[in-house]
């Protein structure tokens, strides 16, 4: 598990339209391309939940100096809590997470769960959607 006190999403992706912009916190504000009928929005305006219109990349960054990488596959849900942080996706391609000394695999086509708290850090999950 990461500690941090503190993470920020940015979203990449390579065609910004058409796009929704997505505050996710107050210094970062991203772009996402998501399918026309998809959006789900929390009552404070924040974006809830939305099917990828392409493949898109996030990064999260802790003040640890650390970097996370989420490579999220197009044509599959991705979602964001509350707060408008980064919850879960679909991954689409293999990526590896370092916790502690040891590394844990994630593979392409996995649902990768990442959740915050100031108490706990970053956890970050990954499993199998059979």
């Amino acid at each position: 598990m990461l500690k941090h006190s503190q993470a920020l999403v940015f979203v990449t992706s390579l065609i910004a339209i058409p796009a929704i912009n997505v505050v996710m916190h107050q210094s970062a504000s991203a772009s996402i391309v998501c399918e026309p009928g998809t959006v789900s929005n929390y009552s404070n305006g924040s974006l809830a939940s939305c099917i990828l219109g392409q493949d898109t990349t996030l990064q999260i960054s802790t003040n640890m100096g650390g970097l996370l990488t989420f490579p999220c596959k197009a044509k599959n849900y991705i979602s964001f809590d509350y707060k408008g942080q980064f919850a879960n996706c679909r991954l689409s391609e293999e990526i590896q997470i370092k916790k502690g000394d040891s590394v844990q695999i994630c593979l392409q086509d996995y649902l990768v769960q990442v959740s915050s708290s100031t108490d706990s850090g970053i956890s970050i999950t990954c499993q199998s959607q059979d």
